[in-house]
Protein backbone atom coordinates (compact mmCIF):
# COMPACT_ATOMS: atom_id res chain seq x y z
CA UNK A 1 0.00 0.00 0.00
CA UNK A 2 1.18 3.54 -0.71
CA UNK A 3 -0.07 7.02 0.00
CA UNK A 4 0.36 9.18 -3.08
CA UNK A 5 1.66 12.71 -2.88
CA UNK A 6 -1.68 13.88 -4.29
CA UNK A 7 -3.51 12.20 -1.39
CA UNK A 8 -1.00 13.70 1.05
CA UNK A 9 -1.55 17.20 -0.38
CA UNK A 10 -5.34 16.83 -0.05
CA UNK A 11 -5.12 16.25 3.71
CA UNK A 12 -6.24 19.17 5.90
CA UNK A 13 -2.76 20.14 7.11
CA UNK A 14 -2.88 23.11 9.45
CA UNK A 15 -0.63 25.94 8.30
CA UNK A 16 2.21 26.84 10.64
CA UNK A 17 1.27 29.75 12.88
CA UNK A 18 3.94 32.46 12.77
CA UNK A 19 4.96 34.29 15.93
CA UNK A 20 7.00 37.47 16.10
CA UNK A 21 8.83 39.59 18.62
CA UNK A 22 8.05 42.33 19.33
CA UNK A 23 4.64 40.67 19.56
CA UNK A 24 2.69 43.86 18.76
CA UNK A 25 4.16 43.95 15.24
CA UNK A 26 5.96 47.27 15.80
CA UNK A 27 9.68 47.16 15.13
CA UNK A 28 12.55 49.63 14.79
CA UNK A 29 14.60 50.26 11.66
CA UNK A 30 17.73 48.05 11.55
CA UNK A 31 16.65 46.03 14.60
CA UNK A 32 15.93 42.34 14.03
CA UNK A 33 12.30 41.28 13.86
CA UNK A 34 12.38 37.85 15.53
CA UNK A 35 10.23 35.21 13.82
CA UNK A 36 9.43 31.66 14.85
CA UNK A 37 6.82 28.93 14.59
CA UNK A 38 6.05 25.47 15.96
CA UNK A 39 8.26 22.83 14.35
CA UNK A 40 6.39 19.79 15.65
CA UNK A 41 4.83 17.21 13.30
CA UNK A 42 1.08 16.89 12.77
CA UNK A 43 -0.75 13.58 12.74
CA UNK A 44 -3.93 13.00 10.78
CA UNK A 45 -6.15 9.99 10.34
CA UNK A 46 -7.52 9.13 6.91
CA UNK A 47 -8.61 6.19 4.79
CA UNK A 48 -6.84 4.88 1.70
CA UNK A 49 -8.67 2.29 -0.40
CA UNK A 50 -10.89 1.57 2.59
CA UNK A 51 -7.95 1.02 4.95
CA UNK A 52 -7.43 3.29 7.97
CA UNK A 53 -4.04 5.00 8.02
CA UNK A 54 -2.29 7.56 10.19
CA UNK A 55 -0.31 10.25 8.38
CA UNK A 56 2.52 12.14 10.03
CA UNK A 57 3.49 15.43 8.40
CA UNK A 58 6.82 16.85 9.56
CA UNK A 59 7.85 20.40 8.67
CA UNK A 60 11.18 20.41 6.82
CA UNK A 61 11.43 23.93 5.45
CA UNK A 62 10.19 27.37 6.45
CA UNK A 63 10.15 30.20 3.91
CA UNK A 64 9.61 33.67 5.41
CA UNK A 65 8.52 36.43 3.00
CA UNK A 66 9.08 39.77 4.71
CA UNK A 67 7.37 42.01 2.15
CA UNK A 68 10.27 44.41 1.67
CA UNK A 69 11.55 43.20 -1.68
CA UNK A 70 14.29 40.96 -0.26
CA UNK A 71 14.47 37.30 -1.20
CA UNK A 72 12.54 34.99 1.13
CA UNK A 73 14.49 33.66 4.11
CA UNK A 74 14.43 29.87 3.66
CA UNK A 75 15.53 27.69 6.56
CA UNK A 76 14.99 24.28 8.14
CA UNK A 77 14.95 26.02 11.54
CA UNK A 78 11.49 26.88 12.97
CA UNK A 79 13.17 29.58 15.06
CA UNK A 80 12.76 30.39 18.75
CA UNK A 81 11.76 33.29 20.94
CA UNK A 82 14.13 35.80 22.53
CA UNK A 83 16.74 35.36 23.96
CA UNK A 84 17.31 32.06 22.15
CA UNK A 85 16.15 33.36 18.76
CA UNK A 86 17.74 31.93 15.65
CA UNK A 87 15.67 33.44 12.82
CA UNK A 88 15.23 37.19 12.34
CA UNK A 89 15.07 39.94 9.73
CA UNK A 90 16.08 43.61 10.03
CA UNK A 91 14.19 46.21 7.99
CA UNK A 92 16.42 49.00 6.64
CA UNK A 93 13.63 51.58 6.32
CA UNK A 94 10.38 52.66 7.85
CA UNK A 95 7.17 51.28 6.47
CA UNK A 96 4.34 48.83 6.77
CA UNK A 97 5.16 45.34 5.54
CA UNK A 98 3.14 42.17 4.93
CA UNK A 99 4.82 39.02 6.27
CA UNK A 100 3.87 35.48 5.33
CA UNK A 101 5.23 32.01 6.13
CA UNK A 102 5.20 29.04 3.75
CA UNK A 103 5.95 25.64 5.30
CA UNK A 104 7.03 22.54 3.39
CA UNK A 105 5.99 19.20 4.91
CA UNK A 106 7.44 15.70 4.48
CA UNK A 107 4.96 12.88 4.91
CA UNK A 108 4.99 9.39 6.33
CA UNK A 109 2.09 7.02 6.80
CA UNK A 110 1.31 4.02 8.92
CA UNK A 111 -1.46 1.50 8.37
CA UNK A 112 -3.58 1.44 11.52
CA UNK A 113 -2.32 -1.27 13.86
CA UNK A 114 1.14 -1.40 12.27
CA UNK A 115 4.33 0.00 13.80
CA UNK A 116 6.06 0.66 10.47
CA UNK A 117 6.16 4.20 9.02
CA UNK A 118 6.45 4.41 5.24
CA UNK A 119 7.49 7.56 3.38
CA UNK A 120 5.28 9.57 1.06
CA UNK A 121 7.10 10.42 -2.16
CA UNK A 122 6.93 14.20 -2.45
CA UNK A 123 6.01 17.09 -0.19
CA UNK A 124 3.08 19.34 0.64
CA UNK A 125 3.07 23.05 1.46
CA UNK A 126 0.91 25.31 3.58
CA UNK A 127 0.80 29.10 3.65
CA UNK A 128 0.05 31.08 6.80
CA UNK A 129 -2.34 33.98 6.93
CA UNK A 130 -0.42 37.18 6.14
CA UNK A 131 0.16 39.69 8.93
CA UNK A 132 1.37 43.27 9.10
CA UNK A 133 4.57 44.63 10.64
CA UNK A 134 5.09 48.36 11.15
CA UNK A 135 8.69 49.53 11.16
CA UNK A 136 9.47 52.89 12.73
CA UNK A 137 12.58 54.98 13.19
CA UNK A 138 13.53 56.03 16.70
CA UNK A 139 15.22 59.41 16.82
CA UNK A 140 17.57 59.84 19.79
CA UNK A 141 17.42 63.15 21.62
CA UNK A 142 19.81 64.54 24.18
CA UNK A 143 18.06 66.00 27.18
CA UNK A 144 19.48 67.69 30.22
CA UNK A 145 19.01 66.16 33.64
CA UNK A 146 17.49 68.35 36.34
Amino acid sequence: MTLSVEEFRRLPLVASVPSIQPADGRNLVNMPLIVFTDGRPQQLATTVLGVAVIVRATPTQFSWEFGDGTAPLVTSDPGASYPDHTVSHPYPREGTYIVQLTTTWRGEFQVAGSSVWQPVDGTATTVSDPFTVTVEEAVPRLVSRP
